[in-house]
């Protein structure tokens, strides 16, 4: 999968994956089943499968929006710096560059930790420490999978994730609304004559579902185009790629809490120096040349 993996040393890695299509999707299919058999007035496996698929679709859709906004908490302190060695450095676009679900955001997963402020701080409480507001005892260590190497997750934030979250919600519901209207006007008219309501109810739950993963889709392609406008007037790429894996650098940002993953990163990284590179020629993995660059320039040239 592009993009810079993490692996729980312990801790569920799925939580929010879970959270969402159990708990939300499930939601919206119950809702949906309970109120197709109402309006029938008795059970039919059928309209209740038709219900349920279209439920859990905009069940999901809603909680997938809800829980992309809420999963990250703010540290105390809110800002902290690190140098490190960037093991990974890659940037998320879905799987084959498929973005559906895929955030876009530049990912990099640092070891060969050191802490550098605030003064204080130390490896252990930036990977360890829970956020305030979070309610749980402990973030979850995490691991690099393809190095093995203990490391603190890192990203510069896309506008796409936010775009796409939206997109696919407003999407999904809209294209449900719109796809039930559809099959109420046009089924109910001529299937309602013959099977007296039945065919009616299942012309709408085939036109919600139907509807449902139009919508989503076209809502995830319109997310990915709006995030993507966003980015290139921000200049994302090229800050991205300034860190290549190999590189020594001391990173700046805003520490937070994920917790649809249960682990501690940096989201947003929000100052970059690069120590060295393998561009350079000079990257070795050794840190000793951080504290002397750590708030100076780029040994090699200008800034990125």
């Amino acid at each position: 999968m592009p993009g810079c993996d993490t692996q729980n040393v312990s801790g569920n890695y799925y939580w929010s994956r879970e959270r969402v299509g159990l708990g939300w999707g499930g939601l919206g299919a119950t809702i949906a089943a309970g109120a197709a058999t109402l309006a029938l007035g008795a059970l039919n496996g059928g309209v209740i499968l038709l219900a349920a698929l279209g439920g859990y679709l905009v069940g999901f859709s809603i909680g997938y929006c809800f829980e992309w906004f809420s999963r990250l908490y703010v540290q105390n302190p809110r800002t902290i710096m690190i140098n490190g060695l960037a093991v990974c450095a890659d940037r998320n676009l879905g799987y084959a560059g498929f973005p559906l679900f895929a955030d876009g955001d530049w990912t990099f997963n640092i070891g060969n930790l050191e802490a550098a402020g605030p003064p204080g701080i130390t490896v252990e409480q930036i990977r360890t420490q829970p956020a305030p507001d979070w309610g749980e005892p402990t973030a979850h260590k995490t691991l690099d999978p393809d190095t093995g190497r203990d490391i603190l997750h890192c990203e510069i934030g896309s506008a796409i994730g936010d775009a796409v979250a939206v997109g696919h919600m407003v999407g999904t519901v809209g294209g449900a609304i719109a796809g039930a209207m559809i099959g109420a006007a046009i089924g109910c008219v001529v299937a309602g004559i013959f099977t007296f309501g039945l065919g009616c109810l299942i012309a709408i739950l085939i036109g919600l579902l139907v509807g449902a993963i139009i919508g989503g889709f076209l809502g995830d392609m319109a997310g990915w185009a709006v995030g993507g406008i966003i980015d290139a007037a921000n200049d994302f790429d090229r800050k991205g790629k300034s860190i290549e894996q190999g590189c020594i650098v001391h990173l700046e940002g805003r520490w937070v809490t994920d917790a649809s993953h249960q682990h501690n990163e940096i989201h947003d990284i929000e100052r970059i120096q690069i120590i060295n590179c393998p561009s350079t020629g000079t990257a070795s993995g050794d840190l000793k040349q951080a504290a002397a660059v750590g708030t100076g320039r780029h040994p090699t040239g200008i800034d990125p």
